[in-house]
């Protein structure tokens, strides 16, 4: 016998969507993001044993879309208190540079949430007649515009304009095709590109030099994608060679106006130029045969579930121009969750469980159910792991780093591949004098990261060793990664006292004295007093 049930579907998207928004944990190295992704893959984890259990037993679940509309536009409120409360100084943010992040720990991730929720208070407005209703979802699109404003979100703001200028413009389509006046649409059509225009160009001069640090990043991302254009570099290759790329950049440009604004970087900014990377033209190609598919959906069957989902798709699609929101798991459940709407509604009059046989059903139940255990395995073995780092990292901070070297080694087996714990290990065993391994774990580490901070610990470490010239390649190359930084020459001066070298000395303590600074931290004030005091020494000398 197949039961229909109409809120099992509900419950458990309403605590995925729940779990990804709000999950916060201390007892991680990462306090905000992390717990969200863990949850996710938990939640998913046990939402396929159950229905791959349920449909074995073969029981069918219909699901209501307009309820996990609701749901969505009720979370989106919710976090939007949550950053109001912040804003009004209420609640303490969690980060300490931003001030409005709502359960986030930057307000990219908080942004994109309520960009989300956008679309889904458009779909009340159109499809619902009481007033009531109405009423509730001009007030939820109110209160979740507010909370993009104040989070200060460039492309929030973006968003917002683009959406809804798209949705007057399909609206007054509508009309015409209804016998209407033309006007309204081509005045939309007009005040979308005018405002768009006008919205990216004050946008750019409201933080001209965090927009310029983009253009150069995406430039070195274009150079990458220009070595490996067809397959691209593979999954997680952006952090693995994009400081290499920087560090190009800078060689072949000294002089460069970015040099003021270059840092270390672990995404494009773009998630469209990060699947250039990583996958190449290939990747593209298979994303737009996907969007031509979800829209070919609609054209086939149009409703008012599917243009909310396009609507919301457009959404994400514009922040990911400009930000990074498939860093956060909400964002891949509601993309998962419109690809869905969109391809159940253009079917909607094939009933694929009448005709599948049940040798078919069974089989895909059991893969359901053996992947969903498999994750589980996965998600549990990981957060233990997680956990203990947790716990001995905080350890090795109050001075017990000897004593926790082994329990390091330990997890070497589940997160072998995690950068950020590599990292870590590789630090504590520079702290405890470890220097061969430092340097064998920090060369497993540089398999997976790029960055600025490994270079320095493995130009640290050759230094400990007295290993100075290749202490001074690594120095180098953390120089041009990040020209603003102070660091790399002033052990680059001390190397070049070590060998005896005056000259190179010399030229570099005049050069540290006269580079400009972007933060005037008490470590950059204390290298320029340094070279000061030497360059004064030289000078009485003379």
């Amino acid at each position: 016998m197949i039961m229909k049930n109409l809120y099992i579907v509900p419950i458990m998207f309403g605590i995925l969507c729940i779990g990804t928004l709000f999950v916060n944990s201390s007892t991680f190295t990462d306090s905000q993001i992390f717990p969200k992704w863990i949850f996710a893959f938990a939640g998913l984890g046990v939402i396929g044993s159950c229905l791959s259990v349920l449909f074995l037993t073969g029981k069918k679940f219909i699901c209501n879309i307009k309820v996990l509309i609701a749901i969505i536009v009720m979370l989106c409120v919710c976090q939007t208190g949550y950053g109001i409360l912040q804003f009004c100084n209420l609640l303490s943010p969690i980060s300490n540079t931003y001030k409005v992040t709502g359960s986030f720990d930057n307000p990219a991730g908080f942004a994109v949430c309520l960009c989300v929720g956008l679309p889904c208070t458009i779909y009340f407005l159109l499809d619902m007649n009481t007033k009531s209703i109405r009423w509730s979802s001009w007030i939820a699109l109110l209160i979740i515009s507010i909370g993009i404003l104040i989070s200060e979100s460039r492309t929030g703001l973006l968003c917002i304009v683009i959406v809804v200028i798209v949705h007057l413009i399909c609206y007054n389509w509508r009309k015409i095709h209804g016998g209407k006046s033309i006007i309204g649409f081509y005045f939309g059509l007009m005040l979308f590109f005018v405002s768009t225009v006008f919205l990216i160009t004050s946008i750019y001069q409201w933080k001209k030099d965090s927009a310029d640090g983009r253009l150069l990043i995406w430039e070195c991302s274009w150079e990458m994608i220009k070595d490996k254009p067809i397959v691209g570099h593979g999954i997680g290759a952006f952090e693995a060679h994009y400081m290499e790329y920087q560090a190009s950049y800078f060689e072949r440009h000294p002089d460069s106006k970015y040099t003021m604004l270059a840092d270390n970087v672990k995404h494009p900014f773009n998630e469209f130029l990060l699947v250039g990377v990583q996958l190449g033209v290939g990747g593209w190609i298979i994303m737009i045969i996907l969007c031509m598919f979800l829209f070919y959906c609609y054209k086939r069957h149009p409703s008012t579930e599917g243009y909310t989902a396009l609507l919301t798709l457009l959404a994400i699609a514009i922040f990911s121009f400009f930000s990074y929101p498939f860093s956060y798991p909400f964002t891949w459940i509601i993309v998962a969750w419109c690809i869905g709407v969109l391809i159940m509604k253009g079917y909607e009059n094939i009933d694929i469980w009448k005709i599948t046989g049940m040798r078919v059903k069974r089989t895909m139940a059991m893969t359901l159910l053996v992947a969903s255990l498999l994750l589980l395995y996965g998600v549990t073995r990981r957060t233990i792991a997680e956990l203990e780092w947790r716990k001995i990292s905080s350890l090795s901070l109050k001075g017990q780093t000897r004593a926790m070297l082994p329990r390091y080694n330990k997890l070497l087996s589940v997160l072998e591949k995690e950068p950020y714990f590599l990292y870590n290990y590789a630090a504590e065993l520079y702290v405890g004098k470890r220097y061969q391994e430092c340097l064998k774990i920090a060369s497993d580490c540089r398999n997976y990261w790029a960055d600025y901070d490994l270079e320095i610990l493995q130009a640290e470490t050759y230094i400990s060793l007295k290993r100075y010239e290749e202490a001074e390649i690594y120095l180098k190359k953390a120089a041009l990664m990040c020209p603003v930084r102070f660091v790399p020459l002033y052990r680059l001066h001390y190397i070049y006292e070590k060998q005896g070298n005056e000259e190179k000395a010399d030229s570099l303590a005049r050069l540290i004295i006269d580079k400009p600074v972007k933060v005037n931290s008490a470590v950059v004030r204390k290298i320029k007093w340094e070279m000061r005091s030497l360059c004064s020494d030289v000078c009485t000398e003379f």
